[in-house]
């Protein structure tokens, strides 16, 4: 009897210079200015045991804690995998991150561990696999999957969130059905998925009173009190709560469309303070068309995520579930403005410009092209127009317009390096009404090694 295995190594490193002039929109809130340089480096061992067994794992070989949400004791696991600040005391080396067991038969595949999620276009659950992603959705899973041709149909058990390491206190279960349709042959892919998540009521209190309960960057005492403040207000959290989610993707020559759309219902924590979870009710879509002839490339996309202009009504209505993968352009949606500018490096979100006692969820419509001039060398241009979703009365709704600009140079076949320039002519929404913002501008340098 032969044994045999094999390790096969894969990963990527990419670091980036960036610099933000102007963050403090004229109003002086925040330090108007910052530059950093970030870089990391993610390592993704595969051990093949033999036909039937596969251990992978994703391990990041250096981490700085406030850069990447889920590193400390209050952060949902698997959130940021945005790596570490150059200079920073508090970078830690060696974070496994994901690790899990697939087990293939003929009665279908069964995965086991900490294991990344992806679905659809990404509007909920995004896996963050590509070099450029700062945020991944891992659970503590049990999956167990069926494939009939190209249907597949699975159903899960999951712990997304595990800060005791004893009992039941402070946890999640999340149970999960899918079905879904993939046809290579004909360009078609499509899927349905139905999930019910039960979180404890201790769970939300405790999440309340923390300083930064849905890893808000600048969301901290030391940081910016007047967030704190208002943050119980502003991160509605659903307690007892279903999703439905639902996508379609089509090519057609050299036309590609498609889009996803997700619904919550169920209970939420109690904002109005009459001792009753709220009624959630939300829901969040995104279409997405994209043309791809030759040297050609161009895409429109159009994201609403709805929001909530009255905490204090026994209904709640943000799509607080919206992935932080989908955030538009280099300026709005990598950094939160206004009130909610981030002193550190973080990367930012679209969803909580609102004013206090509101959830301003976010629309935005996102058209662009990429030109590949040579085999190395490709230009690209995309513009941003974002809104509020929901305001309360005298709120302005205008996020503003971001016009994005970059150039990317492949030295080698996995090696390639570019520069980003952005401007935002801000909108008032970010600032408040009676205010009128000034204009921000960045530049971002990147390079990034595949391997």
């Amino acid at each position: 009897m032969l044994f045999a295995a094999s390790m096969n190594f894969s990963g990527n490193f990419r670091t980036e210079g960036d610099l933000y002039n102007k963050l403090d929109l004229g109003v002086g809130n925040v330090t108007p200015s910052k530059t950093f340089l970030s870089a990391r480096a993610l390592l993704e061992p595969k051990l093949i045991i033999d036909d039937h067994f596969t251990l992978n794992s994703q391990w990041s070989l250096l981490t700085s804690p406030n850069l990447t949400p889920g590193y400390t004791q209050n952060g949902s696991m698997g959130l940021g995998q945005a790596g570490y600040i150059f200079g920073d005391p508090n970078t830690g080396g060696l974070y496994l991150s994901r690790a899990w067991l697939e087990w293939t038969s003929d009665f279908g595949v069964v995965r086991v561990g900490r294991m990344p999620i992806a679905w659809g276009y990404g509007l909920i659950w995004d896996s963050g696999n590509e070099v450029w992603d700062d945020f991944q959705t891992t659970y503590d899973r049990l999956e167990y999957q069926l494939h009939f041709g190209h249907l597949i149909g699975a159903v899960a058990y999951s712990k997304p969130r595990k800060l005791n390491t004893l009992g039941n206190a402070n946890d999640q279960d999340f149970y999960t059905a899918y079905v879904r349709y993939d046809n290579p042959e004909e360009d078609v892919e499509a899927g349905l998925v139905y999930q019910r998540e039960i979180r404890s009521s201790n769970q939300g209190a405790d999440l309340m009173g923390v300083a930064n309960p849905l890893n808000i960057p600048g969301a901290s005492t030391s940081a910016n009190p007047a967030i704190s403040q208002s943050l119980g207000a502003k991160a509605p959290y659903a307690l007892s709560n279903n999703v439905i989610d639902i996508y379609f993707k089509k090519t057609m020559g050299s036309f590609t469309f498609g889009g996803e759309a997700g619904w919550l219902s169920g209970t939420a924590t109690d904002f109005n303070g009459d001792g009753n979870a709220d009624t959630l009710n939300a829901i969040g879509f995104m279409v997405n068309l994209t043309y791809d002839y030759h040297k050609i490339k161009a895409f429109l996309d159009f994201l609403y995520a709805s929001g909530d202009s009255n905490l204090s009504a026994n209904h709640l209505n943000g799509f607080v579930e919206l992935n932080r993968n989908r955030r538009p352009g280099l300026i709005l949606g990598r950094e939160l403005l206004g009130k909610y500018a981030s002193g550190t490096a973080q990367m930012g979100s679209p969803l909580y410009y609102g004013a206090p006692n509101t959830f301003s969820g976010v629309y935005y419509l996102r058209p662009g092209f990429r030109f590949e001039w040579s085999e190395t060398w490709a230009s690209g241009l995309e513009v941003i127009f974002a809104q509020k979703a929901a305001v309360a009365a005298g709120d302005p709704t205008s996020l503003g317009l971001e016009i994005d600009l970059g150039t990317d140079h492949a030295f080698y076949k996995n090696f390639d390096m570019g520069i980003n320039l952005g401007y935002l002519f801000a909108g008032s929404g970010l600032v408040g009404a009676g205010s009128s913002p000034s204009g921000v501008f960045a530049v971002r340098t990147t390079a990034a090694v595949k391997f």
